[in-house]
């Protein structure tokens, strides 16, 4: 009776099974591990737009308040992000980047004047007021008006001459 319980296919099988279950939680840390870091770099992603638009918007009260001011604000976007827009939705698109209506023209509506293009790319934040912008100077000959983000970056002009009463952004 003895024999019957220290078989060799049992003790093996038992090691197989204890072997297969470590293994299987290993893999399920592993994945909840990548998970979770992948969340929080979406996450430091997501921080990057919401530190940009705030650093923005001080740096274009800080202009509007001088009475004449040029300079250039390199701000730091996520990499998905292409393009920052400026636009006034109301009116119609026209110029090279018109095309771009397909996306931005669903946030028509909205009180924003910045535009970041894709919109799935910027953490559900795809638009912000800036206030104290010349917007209707901005669009005037292209609206939207997008400026090109290179490696994560993105370089805008800001400038205010003495009698203007509104800030002006251009490609830096």
């Amino acid at each position: 009776m003895k024999r019957w319980f220290n078989k060799k296919g049992q003790e093996v099988m038992g090691m197989s099974f204890g072997f297969i279950f470590s293994i299987l939680l290993i893999v399920f840390f592993i994945a909840i591990a990548f998970i979770v870091i992948k969340q929080f770099l979406h996450t430091g992603d997501c921080a990057r737009v919401g530190i940009f638009v705030e650093k923005f918007k001080s740096d274009v009260q800080k202009s509007w308040n001088s009475q004449i001011d040029s300079h250039v604000f390199i701000g730091i976007l996520p990499s998905g992000i292409d393009y920052v827009c400026f636009a006034d939705l109301s009116i119609p698109f026209k110029g090279e980047f018109s095309d771009f209506e397909d996306e931005l023209g669903l946030y028509e509506g909205k009180e924003a004047n910045l535009y970041l293009y894709p919109t799935g790319k910027s953490c559900e934040l795809p638009y912000h007021t800036i206030p104290h912008l010349d917007i209707e100077n901005i669009i005037a000959r292209k609206n939207p008006h997008c400026i090109s983000v290179i490696d994560g970056k993105v370089s805008l002009l800001v400038s205010k001459e003495l009698n203007d009463r509104l800030v002006r952004i251009a490609a830096g």
